[in-house]
């Protein structure tokens, strides 16, 4: 393995790769099993998963000349699989290029792609991967296990800056291939969430970058004018600012593909976006929630509303060395009671989100709600703070030992939806007598500030819930510097509980024990969960095929699928 040890620069491309998954501007969800699906288990702790090669995307006929385009207001950074950190990247990236494992849209679960089967050990630590044979690259190359090697080997060398550093470099030991068709991965520890979160990184191509030096893969053109990949599509031609245009491969593993190209095109404002969907020159695209209302009026467009794994909440500075406004639970306790949470999903989601009685999302398998529920209490929260000591001054703004109830409030301000939102909570927190001033930035300068300084006394952030279930990310006392524990929240039983479940290989177990984390969490406030936000897509009624789920529209997995009628 290559590059065994976590630097300060490999350290900081990860954070910044992470902060990504913060969602900056409209908060848009990505994924959602069905509650209804019937788990397919490819592999068992112990037990080799045998039987015949599985395809992972099931075949349909090919339509000549159908074409699929989607609208959306912004653009990837890259298709590069070494480098894709926002959503949208990661998403089209998927359209060139195939993980070891693909995850079902509908039950949430791993599945086959590149390889076709899979053994884990007894004790969970490592995995065996079969690949399947016959596969070539968009230029006709063979694929083998060189190449998977090579890629992970990219990935956790600190010289690449690949935002997959980190995560990788503390879950996985070493990556080596046993013969060309077979991969075998060994981790540090067991990790339940290895298949669906680090499995279906895509696998790019040893024959087209072992030349470039590690620290030029970065700038390479690789992922921006030229990609080769093994996914369903190959890109044929990205032109900035006006859309990217993908063409299916016919070698693609997965068989014939109904369509025969796939276009993302970049719309410059939520109107052109409409009038698109209007006119018939896009098929679909995620909407804002305030675009909804005019979107239903379109016909031949359907509105799809799916549960997200997106959470908007209010981040709280818990490290003692820069604030102990917030040390005393009771003072969380208060400003969670002067929310009214209700009726903000009402005003700013226009009806279009969930309540956030939990962290867990509404998306995900293991979603349920806490059993510490919160609900707008304004004498209640004034009690709280009186037992805390926090009393009202000559000035109404609480004081404790001569200190005021005083602190800032960060958000990018350019979101006009987080900045209604900051308002909304400062206005409700000044009922309380508490000060709070607003701190509106750029999201650029957000991003700064929570992820190579931790400057803030509370900010408002969204962030992406992966489709598993893990939540390390955000309440482990490990992720305070390689992960977005930005408030330095730390606890022994969540730290606990969260190992114990990547550590447990039956979906039943691992429910249970993230629904006792999340009732920890919800308890002692670390942040203040706020709403979770729908995915909401139009679609045309001319494409027919796999049902739409938001781990679909997330990973654009099945999108294959789809099949664009053509001549209507």
């Amino acid at each position: 393995m290559v590059g065994d040890g976590t630097t300060r620069v490999g350290r900081l491309a990860a954070l910044l790769a992470l902060v990504l998954a913060l969602t900056a501007c409209s908060p848009f969800g990505r994924g959602a099993p069905s509650p209804t699906a019937v788990p397919t288990a490819w592999a068992t702790p112990g037990a080799e998963q045998a039987g015949s090669p599985a395809t992972p995307i099931p075949s349909t006929p090919s339509v000549t000349g159908g074409r699929i385009v989607e609208g959306g207001l912004t653009e990837p950074r890259t298709l590069n699989p070494l480098f894709v950190a926002d959503p949208l990247s990661e998403a089209l990236s998927s359209l060139v290029f195939s993980g070891l494992v693909a995850v079902d849209p509908v039950s949430a679960e791993p599945r086959p792609d590149l390889a076709e089967s899979w053994d884990v050990s007894e004790d969970g630590l490592t995995y065996t991967f079969h690949l399947r044979e016959g596969v070539v690259w968009h230029d006709g190359q063979p694929f083998s296990a060189r190449d998977v090697v090579f890629t992970y080997e990219a990935m956790m060398n600190d010289r690449v800056r690949s935002p997959r550093y980190s995560r990788l470099v503390e879950r996985v030991r070493q990556v080596r291939a046993l013969d060309s068709a077979t991969v075998e991965f060994h981790l540090v520890h067991a990790d339940a969430s290895f298949l669906t979160t680090l499995a279906t990184l895509g696998i790019v191509p040893q024959h087209a970058l072992a030349g470039v030096l590690p620290e030029e893969l970065v700038t390479s053109p690789f992922g921006l004018s030229t990609a080769v990949g093994t996914g369903p599509f190959s890109l044929q031609q990205w032109i900035r600012g006006d859309r990217i245009l993908f063409r299916r491969h016919s070698g693609y593993h997965g068989g014939p593909l109904a369509t025969e190209e796939y276009v993302y095109q970049v719309l410059g404002s939520p109107e052109d976006l409409l009038a698109a969907l209007r006119e018939g020159t896009i098929d679909w695209a995620e909407l804002d929630p305030a675009m909804v209302a005019e979107a239903e009026q379109i016909d031949g467009v359907v509105i799809e509303r799916l549960p997200s794994f997106d959470m908007t909440y209010v981040a709280l500075q818990l490290d003692p060395a820069k604030s102990t406004l917030f040390s005393d639970p009771r003072v969380r306790q208060a400003l969670m009671l002067a929310l009214d949470r209700e009726a903000a999903v009402a005003e700013f989601w226009q009806g279009h989100a969930d309540v956030a009685d939990g962290t867990l999302p509404p998306a995900s398998w293991a979603y349920r709600t806490s059993e510490t529920v919160y609900r707008a209490d304004l004498d209640a929260a004034r009690r709280l703070l009186d037992e805390a000591g926090w009393v009202p001054g000559p000035d109404g703004v609480r004081v404790k030992d001569g200190v005021p109830l005083r602190f800032t409030l960060t958000t990018n301000g350019d979101n006009p939806r987080r900045r209604q939102v900051a308002e909304w909570l400062i206005r409700s927190w000044q009922a309380l007598g508490i000060a709070v001033e607003p701190q509106f930035e750029t999201w650029s300068t957000v991003r700064q500030r929570v992820v190579r300084e931790g400057d803030f006394d509370a900010v408002l952030l969204g962030y992406r819930w992966p489709v598993d279930p893990d939540q390390s990310m955000l309440w482990s006392s490990d992720s305070f510097f390689d992960g977005l524990n930005i408030g330095h929240y730390a606890s022994a039983e969540v730290d606990a509980l969260l190992q114990q479940a990547l550590e447990a290989a039956d979906r039943a177990e691992r429910a249970e024990l993230y629904a006792q984390m999340q009732e920890h969490v919800m308890q002692d406030l670390p942040v203040l969960p706020l709403a979770f936000p729908h995915v909401l897509v139009a679609r045309s009624e001319r494409l027919q095929g796999s049902e739409i789920t938001v781990i679909l529209v997330r990973n654009r997995a099945d999108i294959a699928q789809w099949v664009p009628v053509v001549g209507e």
